[in-house]
């Protein structure tokens, strides 16, 4: 809404009530002075309303009712600014409603952290024996979670540690290429996609190497003839990975002209705004998620 556009209203309503109260004995005669100065200022108002895009639909009521026209166009203005001004503010609670659950997000993925942690606190502080065990007994289906456990353990002093590290690292390793060399061979790109993916997400990988990696599964979901909502998706996050801010908003914007996104690809938007401080695309999701 045009704030300026608001104000203006009010200062015409109180040049056209001067109007009134000092040219009243013309209001009978159309020739008059009150008339003609009515007249005058509502045209100007009308040929700013034009210029500044707004439409009331006011006109012959503020044309031909002086001061009532212009009354009941302020009425219906304020009315109308005090919804947009409501929901501007059921927005701004949206948002401080999503910044609380985002907190609570954290604290439970904070678990994860503090397993890290607790992770850390053995590979740090515990005995070789200590560390040992922990690795050989140390099993998660995060994968990422457990390189950089594993990747931690590699800067151990005790040789036994470094080496169990290494050989459970490329043991994951090599999960990776033997799957992606199946799926080659089975021609099968939407799992050969995914690996992929997954290998490039997995922390496993950094550098050129990363790159490498991440630029396969964009040439392979690039060359498919229809990509799907999770296709997108790992667009999205592959594009955030390396930091291309320009296609990650290409991406969203294709992903939102869909009205039925599954529940991760809107947190991910969501986190991905959160973390780009881009408070309002945020809310512009946050409205998008109601409307949907």
């Amino acid at each position: 809404m045009n704030i300026f556009y608001g104000i203006l209203v009010v200062v015409f309503f109180i040049i056209d009530l001067l109007i009134c109260i000092f040219f009243r004995d013309g209001i009978l005669s159309f020739r008059s002075y009150f008339w003609m100065l009515h007249f005058g200022a509502t045209f100007i108002l009308l040929i700013i309303e034009k210029l500044v895009k707004e439409n009331e639909g006011y006109e012959i009521f503020i044309l031909f009712f002086p001061c009532i026209g212009y009354l009941m166009l302020m009425i219906e203005y304020f009315a109308r600014f005090k919804v947009e001004f409501d929901d501007e503010l059921e927005e701004n609670e949206s948002y401080e409603k999503y910044l609380q659950d985002r907190e609570k997000e954290i604290a439970v993925q904070s678990s994860v952290d503090l397993n890290l942690i607790g992770a850390y606190d053995v590979l740090s502080v515990g005995s070789s024996k200590e560390k040992k065990e922990f690795l050989i007994g140390f099993e998660t289906s995060n994968i990422k979670f457990k390189v950089e456990v594993l990747k931690k353990a590699l800067w151990d002093e005790d040789i036994d540690v470094i080496h169990y590290a290494a050989t459970e690292i490329n043991k994951i390793d090599e999960r990776f290429q033997k799957d992606i060399e199946k799926y080659k061979k089975e021609k099968n790109k939407e799992k050969l996609c995914k690996t992929y993916f997954d290998y490039s997400v997995s922390g496993l990988l950094e550098g050129e190497v990363l790159e490498f990696y991440q630029n396969i599964t964009l040439k392979i979901l690039r060359n498919k003839p229809h990509l799907t909502l999770e296709d997108q998706y790992m667009r999205l996050v592959t594009y955030r990975n390396m930091k291309n801010h320009k296609k990650c908003e290409e991406v969203i914007k294709t992903l939102l002209e869909d009205k039925k996104l599954p529940e991760h690809i809107v947190d991910f938007i969501k986190e991905y705004y959160y973390e780009e401080n881009e408070i309002e695309k945020l809310k512009e999701v946050e409205r998008w998620q109601k409307s949907a």
